[in-house]
């Protein structure tokens, strides 16, 4: 069969006998494919700061029916991020949008609007980190129409991703009735299972049935809708993105049925939307 090329995101790197590299990467076109990077480690090799973390890759490998792993003729950066990991929170959230990508993607059929949308959180978290290097040197010219942070990027790419797989969280109405859903002291019923926000009466029956069903903050959605809106405030109180993300990790992780390791950090803390104790309007 004639070699496939195609653009490319890393997904995970695995050493492979003294010299080689195996390479899972998700692909515009083909889907998630397996290569092998023979060579990779040896001086001079043609892969030497090719398959890294975070770039787009034009990568060109032998196409072989019944093997998963395939033999990789040659690569090219078609796209350098390198300042994806200039900081901890723009490297963390990097390798979270590589993470989701892995788990969403497939062998043989391609989702090229979820690759395109992985490229673009990239980008910007890229230009967050060029960003924070250029803050360490004040007599350097700033860039104009930063992203907000890379929390922003993050709970971003998730909100999308959900709404990607179909698990778009119902944030304004009821997911069960789609009747409205108004808040009551300040915070709505609201359960992962039932598919996001409930009126007073859904929720009710949901517990009925033995569905878990708790409460979020009217706020919090309202900051859910904003990031999905693309009109997150410049100058909100970073403990506003920090709670938006703690609620839709723990949503995604119910729907995935998993808890990717990136989020296990983040999600280590207690929930950051629970009812305070004794608050009013809690």
């Amino acid at each position: 069969m004639p070699p496939v090329r195609d653009r490319a995101l890393v997904l995970e790197r695995h050493p492979w006998s003294e010299s080689s590299l195996v390479v899972h990467v998700a692909t515009a076109a083909h889907g998630r494919v397996h290569l092998v990077a023979r060579g990779a480690y040896r001086p001079g090799s043609r892969f030497y700061c090719v398959l890294d973390l975070f770039d787009t890759l034009e990568l060109e490998w032998n196409q072989v029916a019944g093997r998963e792993l395939l033999d990789l003729r040659a690569g090219d950066l078609a796209r350098r991020r390198k300042h994806v990991a200039a900081t901890l929170p723009t490297y963390k959230a990097g390798v979270t949008v590589l993470e989701l990508l892995a788990l969403a993607s497939r062998f043989g059929p391609p989702d090229a609007l979820l690759f395109a949308r992985a490229e673009a959180t990239l980008d910007a978290l890229d230009l967050l980190g060029a960003s924070a290097l250029e803050d360490a040197l004040p007599a350097a010219p700033k860039t104009a129409a930063l992203p907000s942070s890379a929390d922003v990027e993050l709970a971003r790419f998730e909100l999308a991703y959900l709404a990607h797989l179909g698990f778009a969280p119902a944030l304004v109405t009821c997911a069960a009735c789609a009747g409205p859903a108004p808040a009551e002291r300040g915070r709505v019923p609201f359960s992962a299972g039932a598919g996001g926000r409930l009126c007073a009466r859904c929720a009710e029956e949901g517990r009925a049935r033995n569905l878990r069903v708790g409460t979020l903050p009217l706020g919090v959605l309202e900051d859910a809708e904003r990031l999905e809106s693309g009109t997150w405030p410049v100058d909100a109180a970073p403990e506003r993105i920090v709670r938006a993300r703690d609620w839709i990790e723990r949503f995604l992780d119910y729907h995935l049925e998993t808890r990717p390791r990136s989020h296990r950090s983040f999600l280590s803390a207690p929930n950051r939307n629970a009812p305070r104790t004794g608050a009013a309007g809690a």
